[in-house]
């Protein structure tokens, strides 16, 4: 096996007591040297002996543990979301201890004091993305102290994933607060007026809106109870978002830009939790209907990617079939 191949990015560097170490070695062998001393020779011959054990021991761990990382589902911009990253020590032979894994920043992610022998220690890690988009996650480093510390030996992690963070979601929405320039109404976001006939009356559950509690039902029980109705139309809403701007280098029409993009992305979800069929356009890229909260990042994914252009490009390409409401950020009017 080669040695790059094992040991991508590879780099030692001495700690403070590493660099003690090295002059204390240098003193012993100049006093064996010139003394002929049986037991400074002895003691030198530990030391040294010692430094070989280390960087063995410090290597075959680098060589053998491997970091697997798993990236959440669905990742969200200003959210907190959770990277799942498990050590597995493949070595059947040595343990791993002070395992240290950082950022590319040098921030400490996972601490694993001692990793035995064929085992795997699964960890959760925090983080958050400001903006949307796609944001790299590496490349993260592999550090290993061993085993009396003199020299920090590392290795490079990961150095080409990347996660697609989703639209920042709006945690009070408010269609009639916003003041982009679409043209829509506060309808199309809490879906007043599309339901039917009442098909059931049940308990509450966890994500139920306030506005189906039943409160004769709730009252007369002394329980929650919500009223399920049936669907009045099956009719997709086809969310259109012009992503031209006037001046897209204009830090005031981005920020509104991107609060408009914050919208829809959270009206888009509202409405596919709630069961109704949405689509959506921005510029000449038409995504058709999905009705359900597992299609909904179809919809998410080009709201992601998508960036201001300049007044020139294309207009919105038509949906076709079902309603459309239109997003676009004007000015002067």
């Amino acid at each position: 096996m080669l040695f790059s191949s094992s040991f991508p990015v590879f780099r030692l560097r001495p700690t403070r007591w590493g660099l003690v170490y090295l002059g204390v070695c240098l003193v012993l062998g100049v006093a064996a040297v010139n003394t002929g001393n049986n037991s400074l020779m002895a003691i030198l011959g530990l030391a040294l002996g010692s430094y070989v054990v280390s960087g063995i021991w410090s290597r075959h761990v680098l060589g053998r543990v491997s970091v697997a990382v798993k990236l959440p589902a669905e990742v969200f911009a200003e959210r907190p979301a959770v990277i799942e990253v498990e050590l597995h020590n493949d070595s059947r032979f040595f343990p791993a201890y002070g395992l240290t894994v950082r950022d590319r920043d040098g921030g400490v992610l996972v601490r694993d004091p001692l990793l035995s022998t064929r085992e795997r220690h699964r960890h959760s890690i925090e983080v958050e993305f400001r903006d949307r988009g796609w944001h790299p996650v590496g490349p993260w480093r592999l550090e290993v102290l061993l085993p009396l510390g003199f020299f920090l030996k590392s290795k490079e992690l990961i150095p080409k994933l990347r996660s697609l963070v989703f639209p920042r979601l709006l945690p009070s929405f408010r269609a009639s607060t916003w003041r982009g320039g679409g043209r829509h109404t506060a309808e199309v976001f809490d879906g007043r007026g599309r339901e039917g006939d009442v098909t059931q009356l049940r308990d509450f559950r966890e994500g139920d809106e306030v506005r189906q509690v039943h409160w004769k039902q709730t009252a007369r029980q002394q329980r929650m109870v919500v009223v399920d109705r049936q669907r009045a139309s099956e009719n997709p809403v086809f969310f259109v978002v012009d992503p031209r701007l006037a001046d897209p280098s204009d830090g005031g029409q981005r920020e509104r830009f991107e609060r408009m993009i914050s919208e829809v992305a959270t009206g888009a979800v509202e409405r596919v939790r709630g069961g109704d069929p949405v689509g959506l356009v921005i510029g000449p890229l038409v995504v058709p209907a999905v009705r359900t909260p597992r299609s909904a990042a179809r919809l998410l994914r080009p709201l992601a990617e998508v960036e201001p252009q300049a007044m020139e490009g294309a207009s919105p390409a038509s949906p076709g079939a079902g309603r459309a409401v239109i997003f676009a950020v004007r000015y002067g009017g």
